[in-house]
């Protein structure tokens, strides 16, 4: 009987002492609204290297005559892929921090890609006669320039720097930062 109520003793002063240290907390929570934007965030980013924003496929078709009496005919359509985006690893300086808000001084959109047509999907549409490689690489040259002109003209750099900014925007959101303000070069 002096072992039952020891032992009730024991473990009703077990059971008060288990109740006391867990009813005090232990561990506190701080919530901090403030992101800063560190050194290796910006690192990162520089080590993403190219980040494109837009890729749009394209096809033009060349063709040259060459002789007086017996004209000499070849058509080519080159297909190219010119991808917009920018070079974050050539970014310098681009991104300030203040507070809760960022400030984006955004790098010129750019072609990542100098050499973007596929020779190996360039077809022949119609050929008669000799060519030299020497008139095969002026035709080449002119489908790139075309290209390149009917890009710019279809304002396909500013839709990629629109895209830019809306990825930009929702990188740092998704970091928690809530304000990003874009600057003009």
């Amino acid at each position: 009987m002096k072992k039952s109520i020891f032992l009730a003793i024991i473990i009703v002063f077990i059971a008060f002492f288990s109740m006391r240290r867990c009813s005090s907390p232990s561990v506190e929570i701080e919530k901090n609204d403030v992101v800063s934007l560190s050194p290796d965030i910006i690192t990162e980013m520089k080590a993403m290297g190219r980040w494109e924003f837009l890729s749009v496929k394209m096809e033009e078709l060349v063709d040259t005559t060459k002789g007086i009496l017996f004209k000499d005919q070849l058509s080519l359509l080159y297909t190219g892929k010119i991808r917009y985006g920018i070079d974050c690893s050539k970014a310098e300086n681009w991104l300030m921090h203040n507070a809760d808000t960022v400030f984006v001084r955004l790098p010129e959109v750019e072609i990542l890609d100098d050499y973007f047509l596929d020779e190996t999907a360039t077809k022949t549409v119609f050929a008669s006669g000799k060519f030299t490689p020497d008139d095969r690489r002026d035709m080449k040259e002119r489908a790139i320039k075309r290209m390149l002109d009917k890009s710019e003209k279809m304002g396909h750099r500013n839709v990629a720097k629109e895209n830019a900014k809306e990825h930009i925007t929702l990188f740092f959101k998704q970091l928690g930062i809530k304000n990003i303000v874009f600057i003009d070069r």
